[in-house]
């Protein structure tokens, strides 16, 4: 009896194990899941004719996302380990209770672990400054709102064994502090969201529906002063299609839809780009009913947004290219409106890879000179040609949390100017500065220095000549 069990057991392991590959002769490679790329099958042989060495390698990596009946055993490890145990088996996914499902990158968050240090978030709150001067320099009101993470709102089917919190500060709790004292337009969506007794984001998807978007959209524009349409007067279908990012990732066979509020606005404007969806990179919409413009940075919370948005504004312009291209954009859209929408979860960004605008110049500073350089260079922005951007980082201890870094620099004219740069957070530290300076000052050179003022005094940290790439110039 013994060894008919083994046999059996056994005969059931090669069946297990044949069948991925045999079945790829009934049904063929298996599309890619979710947000992977195409597996491509691999060569014996390399472009120059000679042996791949790592052709083994790399047919073993083709067959692992392309077996047969992969979406069938994911899903059915998922809905095992989901339904038992209340976890995972993918890592980019959090399965709770009841069925919701949570995105992995907002658990730091949600922990309060490895968050932001306070120069770091002061740091995203001096970019957002400048931003905000320059749009308003610039004739265009700004605002700047974060989405919540999903588990910051309802975090009562997260599961049980993430309870213990590191700490209770979170990194958004610091950074609304900081946009305060810094004077930034900032809309505040948690206590929106908190304040209302219906669930705004949807169960299995890492956004808010569309009802919660609406939501959004009002508070973004009264905060703005904006007179908007509020769509109090539309009545949304209730309809039960949404299939949830979340789902299709772990549950790539099976993923079913979820209701979702349908206010049918398609309608109020076209799309002045070639568009095939609202996930696309850029899009320009215009509405001959609307007016103003707007210019609005947005992530993927900004897709159910840009319906009401381009329902309101006569032109609207929508991107998610990073970083924000804003001085190219200012000058050839000229909005009215500039709107800066990001993820709870990645409110960082902004601490390191502020926009690309021209930095603004500044009075003279009389500073002490140190014997110690600071590290500058100089390149062409690849963002925006039409700039130079100056780099460079001063003594971090030295620096402090409230350490104000300024940049003087030399062109071709021979006469120093002073400039207020972006702060940056980069891995080596977060006492960095990057600023953009128009490239027509420059021949080929310059002459930058790094000045740092403390709460006693503003040291000059000399530079040498840097060399920018004249070809690249031209």
């Amino acid at each position: 009896m013994r060894k008919k069990l083994l046999t059996l057991f056994t005969a059931a392991g090669m069946i297990v194990c044949v069948v991925p590959f045999a079945g790829l002769a009934v049904t063929g490679s298996t599309d890619p899941i979710g947000n992977e790329d195409k597996a491509q099958l691999p060569s014996v042989v390399n472009g120059d004719k000679s042996f791949n060495s790592l052709y083994i390698q790399q047919l073993g990596n083709y067959f692992e996302k392309t077996f047969a009946f992969r979406p069938q055993m994911i899903n059915a490890d998922a809905n095992i380990q989901a339904g038992v145990f209340q976890t995972s088996n993918l890592p980019s996914v959090i399965a709770g209770s009841d069925g919701w499902l949570y995105y992995s990158s907002t658990l730091n968050d949600f922990l309060g672990k490895n968050t932001m240090s306070q120069r770091a978030v002061n740091n995203a709150a001096h970019n957002l400054l400048l931003t905000q001067r320059y749009c308003e320099a610039n004739g265009a009101r700004f605002i700047f709102t974060v989405a919540p993470n999903k588990n910051s709102l309802y975090p009562e089917h997260m599961p049980y064994y993430y309870g213990a919190k590191a700490s209770k500060q979170k990194n958004i709790d610091s950074l609304k502090s900081a946009l305060e004292l810094e004077g930034v337009n900032y809309c505040d969506l948690f206590g929106l969201f908190e304040n209302d007794d219906e669930t705004l984001y949807l169960k299995q998807d890492s956004h808010w529906n569309n009802k919660g978007a609406l939501a959004a959209y009002n508070k973004i524009l009264d905060d703005a002063s904006v007179s908007h349409r509020d769509f109090s007067d539309v009545s949304p279908v209730r309809e039960k299609t949404h299939v949830g990012d979340l789902a299709k990732m772990l549950y790539p066979a099976s993923a079913g839809p979820e209701y979702n509020y349908n206010y049918g606005l398609e309608k109020n404007y076209r799309y002045l780009t070639d568009t095939k969806s609202v996930e696309d990179a850029e899009i320009k919409t215009e509405n001959s009913q609307g007016k103003g413009s707007l210019y609005m940075y947005r992530d993927s919370f900004g897709n159910a947004l840009l319906p009401f948005f381009a329902s309101e504004y006569g032109k609207a312009e929508f991107t998610k290219a990073f970083p924000v291209n804003l001085g190219l954009e200012i000058g050839l859209q000229q909005p009215d409106t500039v709107i800066f929408e990001i993820a709870e979860r990645n409110i960082d960004w902004f601490a390191g890879n502020p926009p690309v605008i021209p930095a603004g110049e500044c009075a003279e500073i009389k500073a002490e000179k140190t014997d110690e350089k600071a590290e500058i260079s100089a390149q062409i922005s690849e963002v925006n040609m039409q700039y130079v951007k100056f780099t460079g980082k001063v003594p971090g201890e030295l620096c402090g949390d409230n350490g104000e870094i300024f940049l003087k620099v030399t062109g071709k004219s021979g006469a120093a100017k002073f400039y207020k740069p972006f702060y940056i957070t980069a891995d080596d530290g977060d006492s960095g500065f990057a600023a953009y300076i128009p490239s027509e000052l420059f021949d080929g050179k310059a002459k930058a220095s790094a000045l740092l003022e403390t709460s006693d005094k503003v040291i000059e940290f000399p530079g040498a000549e840097v060399a920018i790439n004249q070809t690249e110039m031209e």
